[in-house]
């Protein structure tokens, strides 16, 4: 037994101190306080005993609010004001509001924004302008999280419970109070509801392990505690990511309706329902489902939201999403200025990325998502002709932009015998001409990689980035020969069969973000033939590839090499580094065992493999920053030792052009999936110029 005296740097953040009456600016005044816990911590203890003291930095942001005279709003929200259609601002402001810090400078209200998006306008990018409020958020300078919705957090010095406080007087996007009563509506009647979810509480947020246990509790209108039965150092900083959805999409107020708990005349409106079975199905046609899908909110202007617009006019079978801005947006200026900026955000569909980019190239649109790289030249010369666009060069937050993954779970024996053999991945390594690869595909844009965190991360590692990336067919042919030592007349390498080896090679050809996967694939296929292996290309679906993947039917896959490359970022998505994840397509087989051993396609992990995700566990369960990054960094050398799956080429560059009147996109930034690609630039504090 070791005794461990914890100290908890708690900083309280005064924020939106009045600097002068005439134009109150907020400052940010920090204020420490210190104080003592002692725990007593079972320990396997391999050297000899003594008393250590570590440091645990708690989060706590208060603030003091500016006096309602001093917020400002939109003139369309005013004149509504004046008329008694809505309350006055500072009633519908919470009492500690976001302070938005202006990427660039103050903005002025009014106008309408043009986003351009193909496929549906959730996946298209309008998730990530209009929808991405978490209870805690990314900082615009990546460097770590912050509030959000919560406006403040702290956790106890074994990171298994955690207390929020909320903003007192936040509203849904209907005037409806957002309290802990939407917290305990989540988990306790809806996560935790069997007619729901049948299956018991399945969220991102909530590891496995931490499920059976796991409880919250209201302990007044603004504060909530979650206890979880295991230690759980990341879970606020899970909440920055895809995984913090579910917080702002089931307002208790609104959804109640449509619960037996709190409707007890609800199957009066299943009848009315065509589509409705029983209440539950009825409750998951008005809620996101059971898998917190952001595309309600762009599909049903009913569902209340959190987001900065709100939609008036949804797609239907149409070509055009109208939205206007949401009067109670709980986000503020550094000038006490409501937010958002812009009052209406007009999304429109293009049938073709094609179509898409000439009405970039026009000036008919402000924004989109994903440019494409193939079309840097083409915007370049649209510049030097005067159209009316800028280009930034945002970098992208990755570890890799390409990743290929070998199945070391595949139901063929012969191959799965192939792709376990760690010789088999570095010939194939060495079989790929990266510089090639980097001039033709991502226009000179990158260098020879592994996928592996940036340099500037506490958890890279060189070897991982830097092993076996040396296009050399001769050292290529050195360790194939050790997997796969006879050919045909051909010179295509043979397995132990006799056979041909012909593996199949998958890519997702509809991708948004893998516009260029299935070129990639094409030279690799054309690169693998030199040193003896013929590779069969599968351009497919992604819905399509989701039943190869459930089924572990796959040879060879590609994938993005994506997030994961800055800061601590890889320990919340750590699938090419960690087997048997969710996306760890080097062993689909063994994820589906994590999930459930009795599953048809559920493939034992070899011990090894078992023990790399029990260290996983633990890195995520360390309260301390430095806890993690040990963990992680232990985790990273076994990555580089094991060599899990290939990379191409370090992120470069990509190209993101705007409309010459949009103001307050910085000329520098991160792309990422991790924070919500365009939401680190805070779409709220955008704003149309004269």
């Amino acid at each position: 037994m070791r005794k461990y005296v914890w100290i908890a740097n708690v900083f309280i953040v005064l924020t939106l101190l009045l600097a002068g009456c005439a134009t109150p600016t907020p400052q940010v005044v920090e204020k420490v306080i210190e104080k003592t816990v002692e725990v007593q911590v079972e320990k396997t203890v391999e050297v000899e005993k003594k008393v250590e003291v570590e440091k645990k930095v708690e989060v706590v942001v208060t603030a003091t609010p500016l006096p309602p005279s001093a917020y400002k709003e939109a003139p369309m929200l005013a004149g509504l004001v004046a008329i008694g259609e809505l309350p006055p601002v500072d009633e519908r402001l919470p009492v500690n509001p976001m302070v938005v810090n202006p990427l660039v400078e103050q903005g002025q209200y009014g106008g309408e924004l043009r986003y351009g998006f193909t496929g549906g306008p959730t996946w298209g990018g309008m998730l990530y302008l209009t929808n991405w409020e978490h209870p805690v958020t990314w900082k615009p300078d990546s460097s770590d999280f912050e509030p959000n919705i919560i406006e403040s957090w702290e956790a106890n010095a074994t990171a298994t419970e955690y207390t929020w406080h909320l903003r007192k007087g936040l509203k849904w996007s209907n005037g409806d109070p957002y309290t802990a009563n939407d917290i305990t509506f989540l988990v306790d009647d809806v996560l935790s509801n069997p007619e729901l979810f049948p299956g018991g509480i399945g969220v991102d947020w909530l590891p496995k392990e931490q499920v059976d246990g796991f409880k919250v509790e209201k302990i007044d209108d603004y504060t909530v505690k979650f206890i979880f039965p295991n230690p759980y150092g990341t879970f606020m900083m899970s909440l920055a990511t895809w995984n913090g959805r579910y917080f702002a999409q089931y307002p208790f107020e609104y959804l109640k309706q449509f619960h037996i708990k709190y409707n007890p005349d609800v199957q009066k409106l299943v009848d009315a329902d065509p589509q409705a079975e029983d209440w539950a199905a009825l409750f998951l046609l008005r809620a996101p489902g059971t898998w917190g899908d952001p595309s309600y909110f762009h599909q049903y202007p009913d569902l209340p939201t959190l987001g900065p617009w709100v939609v008036k006019q949804p797609l239907g079978a149409g070509t055009v999403v109208i939205m206007e801005r949401n009067p109670y947006y709980f986000k503020i200026d550094t000038a006490g200025n409501q937010l958002p900026y812009i009052d209406t955000v007009l999304g429109m569909l293009y049938q073709s990325d094609e179509s898409r980019t000439l009405a970039m190239l026009n000036g008919d649109l402000d924004f989109i998502k994903d440019a494409g790289d193939s079309n840097r030249e083409l915007y370049f010369d649209a510049v030097d002709a005067g159209k009316p666009i800028e280009i930034r060069l945002p970098k992208y937050d990755m570890g890799n932009m390409q990743s290929i993954h070998f199945n070391m779970t595949s139901k063929d024996p012969i191959k799965n015998a192939i792709f376990n053999d760690k010789n088999f991945r570095i010939g194939m390594s060495y079989g790929i001409n990266r510089a090639e690869i980097i001039e033709v595909i991502f226009k000179g844009q990158g260098e020879p990689a592994q996928v592996c965190p940036m340099k500037d991360s506490p958890l890279y590692n060189e070897q991982l980035c830097n092993q076996y990336i040396e296009f050399n067919i001769a050292k290529a042919n050195e360790y194939l020969d050790k997997v796969l030592p006879n050919k045909d007349a051909a010179g295509y390498r043979l397995q132990s069969d006799g056979k041909r080896f012909n593996p199949i090679f998958t890519v997702i050809n509809d991708s948004n973000e893998g516009q260029h996967w299935v070129p990639v694939a094409q030279m690799l296929i054309e690169q693998w033939k030199k040193v003896g292996v013929e590779a069969l290309l599968n351009s497919l679906s992604d819905a399509a590839e989701d039943t190869y993947f459930e089924q572990n039917d796959f040879d060879i896959f590609m994938f993005h090499g994506g997030e994961g490359g800055s800061g601590m970022t890889a320990i919340i998505d750590p699938r090419w580094h960690v087997p048997g994840q969710f996306w760890s397509r080097f062993g689909p087989g063994w994820y589906r065992w994590t999930v459930d051993p009795e599953d048809e396609f559920a493939v034992e992990p070899p011990d090894y493999v078992k023990d790399i995700r029990d260290l996983y566990k633990t890195a995520t369960e360390q309260p301390t920053r430095e806890g993690q990054i040990k963990y992680m960094q232990q985790i990273m050398q076994l990555s580089a030792d094991n060599l899990w799956c290939l990379g191409i080429t370090r992120a470069g560059t990509t190209i993101q052009p705007i409309s010459t009147r949009l103001g307050n996109i910085p000329e520098q930034y991160l792309k990422s999936w991790t924070w919500g690609f365009d939401k680190v630039l805070r779409p709220e504090q955008w704003y149309l110029k004269d």
